[in-house]
């Protein structure tokens, strides 16, 4: 199916040593949570190990990019600076790694999540927020949920965010808002 070795030096090709090290981290987590919630634990890792391999492109090869996918211009605001990497990434791992449709929409929406994610997309977004490297404050309660009750792990990472981004006074994507309102709205005790 996939390498995951050779996908391992590709990725490693285009990040620093601090995106890289949180890519096979966040590649860690997945796994754990893919066992813990009986996922497909190779899907899991290969989306936790690709979600950021976008990350630290230049504005003017996201630019380029773009273009020549015919993307939305308006991925070059600035409100959407935290988001272009998931959009650019999703493609490429397409194109050169024939990812499945669930894997691409993971790594597309690993930042903000999306209402009606299935499980895989899940367990990327948030292995992204829990992996071990991360030190914020309520990290250890979103841990701690993540292995009771995903959604709800989801919810208070959501929540937790977005206290964040306002307090910093920071646009707050959408597609973040409508994924907590629907967990809100769907998820039971």
């Amino acid at each position: 199916m996939w390498n995951i070795e050779e996908i391992k030096k590709d990725v490693r090709s285009n990040l620093s040593d601090y995106r890289y090290n949180h890519s096979l981290r966040v590649m860690e987590e997945a796994e754990k949570l893919a066992r813990h919630y009986h996922c497909n634990v190779e899907k899991c890792k290969l989306c936790g190990l690709t979600h950021d391999m976008c990350k630290e492109l230049r504005d003017k090869d996201n630019e380029e990019f773009i273009k020549k996918y015919n993307l939305s211009k308006e991925l070059l605001n600035p409100e959407n600076k935290n988001i272009i990497h998931g959009v650019i990434a999703s493609i490429l791992v397409k194109e050169k790694y024939n990812f499945t449709e669930d894997m691409t929409l993971a790594i597309k929406y690993h930042t903000t999540g999306y209402p009606n994610m299935d499980l895989l997309a899940k367990i990327v977004y948030l292995a992204d927020k829990i992996e071990k490297g991360k030190n914020y404050p309520g990290i250890e309660e979103e841990r701690l949920l993540a292995y009771q009750n995903i959604d709800k792990a989801i919810i208070l990472c959501l929540n937790n965010q977005i206290k964040h981004l306002k307090e910093k006074n920071k646009v707050i994507n959408k597609m973040g808002y409508d994924t907590l309102k629907f967990l809100e709205q769907n998820t039971t005790d």
